[in-house]
């Protein structure tokens, strides 16, 4: 948190610097202060950042109004400016800003789809090419007035034709009724071994009703527990844990007693909703093949190759390997902020191959 908080002042100040120095170097005090204002209030607000002084959801939006509408487009016209003059930099400054709100009309309700293969030398052979889809941080709350978006949700996941479907967290926002709405929805989900589920961290809050939604809706909640999924003389066993990583979350999960009773040398795949858990507790600690997150929706901006979440996360989006294992974190569907740009809502496809 400490290094975002840095880079976040340096990404603040340095276009103020260039705009003082460079741009507009002959302006009056009175009009570098003015336009400095909204890097004063970035300042103002980064004593309260810590998590005692300040609410998760205020941290977050926080980040968001300062990346969106402060730092970004002040850094565009310092950088464009001292080289062509601040009429061209506030022609990128538009340009930049129509770029935005395009990610708060329309970018947060473009659904794609992704496909991955994976490959593992020790997949049982009667699984070798079996089709996992996974949804992760649904946050219904957002899309109350776009039930639509969660039809095309289900409609895009059925139409691959699953053997199995797991959602990895994050059903709700705020509000267990946030999801009321959506059960009769998502209840059309369909797969040939059904529809497994996890606890997000902002379904903590409503647990007793979201475990009850999710029994309405049809799904198994794996809570610290595993199933097997059989073909043939062959298994594979999908483990589903609490919320284990970063702060400000509390670890509940307790992979230990969720894997208790698999064989050691059985093809495993945990689900788990925080991509950090995967290096606290997987990789090279045990020998679970596969891990699925979500959590960390790539910070929803996505330019090139670069993300915000990159800031937070070691992992944060796509597929990340070491040796036989393997991790998996899924963007998402939506966000407690109606905001995406390049990281467009997904819906993920995983097919396993055997070597």
């Amino acid at each position: 948190m400490r290094k975002l908080l840095i880079i976040i002042l340096l990404f603040s100040i340095v276009p103020d610097l260039i705009i003082w120095l460079s741009v507009f170097p002959s302006l009056d005090i009175g009009w570098k202060l003015l336009i400095s204002a909204p890097t004063l209030l970035v300042l103002c607000m980064v004593p309260g950042f810590d998590k005692k002084r300040l609410s998760y959801l205020l941290r977050k939006l926080f980040f968001f109004s300062s990346m969106i509408l402060l730092i970004i487009p002040k850094l565009v016209f310092a950088l464009v400016a001292w080289p062509f003059g601040w009429m061209t930099g506030l022609i990128a400054v538009v340009f930049v800003l129509i770029v935005l709100f395009y990610g708060f009309i329309r970018g947060w309700l473009r659904l794609t789809l992704k496909e991955e293969v994976m490959t593992f030398r020790d997949l049982p052979e009667s699984f070798d090419g079996y089709k996992i889809v996974q949804i992760s941080d649904l946050h219904l709350g957002s899309f109350t007035r776009h039930p639509e978006m969660i039809e095309r949700v289900v409609t895009l996941a059925n139409e691959q034709h699953p053997d199995l479907i797991v959602f990895t967290g994050d059903l709700v926002n705020y509000k267990a009724e946030e999801a009321e709405p959506f059960i009769n929805i998502l209840s059309g989900l369909h797969a040939k071994d059904g529809v497994l589920s996890i606890i997000g961290n902002h379904d903590y809050y409503f647990l007793r009703q979201v475990k009850e939604q999710e029994r309405k809706i049809g799904w198994k909640l794996l809570f610290n527990e595993h199933v097997k999924v059989c073909r043939d003389e062959h298994t594979i066993y999908i483990i589903g844990v609490e919320q284990i990583g970063k702060p400000p979350f509390e670890p509940k999960g307790q992979l230990g007693k969720a894997m208790k009773g698999i064989p050691n040398d059985a093809f495993k795949i945990l689900l788990s909703h925080d991509p950090t858990h995967w290096r606290l507790e997987v990789c090279g600690k045990n020998d679970i093949q596969l891990t699925l997150s979500g959590h960390t929706h790539a910070a929803q901006m996505l330019i090139g190759k670069f993300s915000p979440a990159r800031l937070i996360y070691k992992e944060w989006g796509g597929k990340y390997e070491k040796e036989n294992q393997t991790l998996y974190v899924s963007l998402g569907i939506g966000g407690t902020i109606c905001f995406r740009l390049g990281a467009w809502p997904e819906v993920n496809v995983i097919t396993l191959k055997r070597t």
